[in-house]
């Protein structure tokens, strides 16, 4: 399953006791409609208030529809704000977290003065500034490449080997204020890009310099504080498979701001 959904009403993805999460909300669904338990294998866990347009999880069940079939009955009984947009029978031997060689996340963020008050939970505000664009750019092509990224993410996980690597990393100019961060890793650490863009932010308000950026890369530690930006402004969007391409032949990643182009903003 490729699933899209607004985090904004979720505790992210993981099942949690007394907690309302994507992953419990979806299995309910697959259990009424086939009558079996589900155990659903993720992609990776989105956090609270985090966004997918191509989250893809897996499970094995006794198929005892067609999947069109299956297809329409369960985006009937999921809520508004969950979606699957794509569903294929796949090997048994498919893992949705394990045969992952990459994802790619998109971070919004408006920086103009008049912020549509619709896009409140979809991307980051963090007032009017006036982007310095050669500066962000130097900061965003120091993460490219394999680097322990130790400084830029948050304790809470069990996960020991903290080197990554960034293959692309990229801002692009909506103009009128609108702005998009976009950045494709062969895996990412708990809040890191959150961290990582909330750390070029700091930059962009003078608050710290690119120097201190580098620095965290060459003695990685969490000794100091580092800024993490709103989840709501983050979306996972495509997760790659070696032998599944789930986007077919197109190789654009799902684009969210259907209502944005270079005009500004627009229903």
């Amino acid at each position: 399953m490729v699933i899209e959904y607004d985090g904004t009403n979720y505790f992210g993805w993981q099942s949690q006791p007394n907690r309302r999460s994507v992953q419990s909300v979806l299995a309910q669904a697959l259990m009424s409609i086939l009558n079996q338990p589900i155990t659903l294998h993720a992609s990776g866990r989105t956090d609270a208030g985090v966004h997918a347009l191509g989250q893809v999880a897996n499970c094995r069940v006794e198929l005892t529809l067609e999947l069109p079939t299956l297809f329409r009955a369960l985006n009937s009984y999921l809520p508004p704000d969950i979606r699957v947009v794509h569903l294929q029978e796949v090997s048994l031997s498919f893992n949705a977290r394990k045969d992952a060689t990459s994802k790619e996340y998109h971070y919004w963020m408006y920086s103009g003065s008049q912020f549509p008050v619709f896009l409140r939970h979809f991307m980051f505000y963090p007032g009017n500034y006036r982007i310095d664009w050669s500066l962000l750019k130097e900061c965003i092509h120091l993460f490219v490449g394999e680097h322990d990224f130790t400084a830029f993410s948050a304790s809470g996980s069990s996960v020991r080997n903290m080197v990554r690597q960034i293959h692309r990393f990229e801002v692009y100019d909506y103009e009128n204020g609108f702005l998009s961060f976009q950045i494709v890793g062969n895996g990412f650490l708990y809040k890191m890009v959150r961290i990582l863009l909330g750390e070029i932010w700091m930059v962009q308000l003078r608050k710290k310099k690119i120097e201190d950026l580098r620095l965290a890369l060459i003695q990685p530690n969490r000794g100091k504080h580092r800024l993490c930006l709103p989840p709501h402004g983050l979306y996972l969007t495509r997760v790659f498979y070696p032998d599944y391409d789930f986007w077919g032949s197109d190789q654009s990643s799902p684009s969210f701001p259907f209502f944005i182009s270079k005009k500004g903003f627009s229903f």
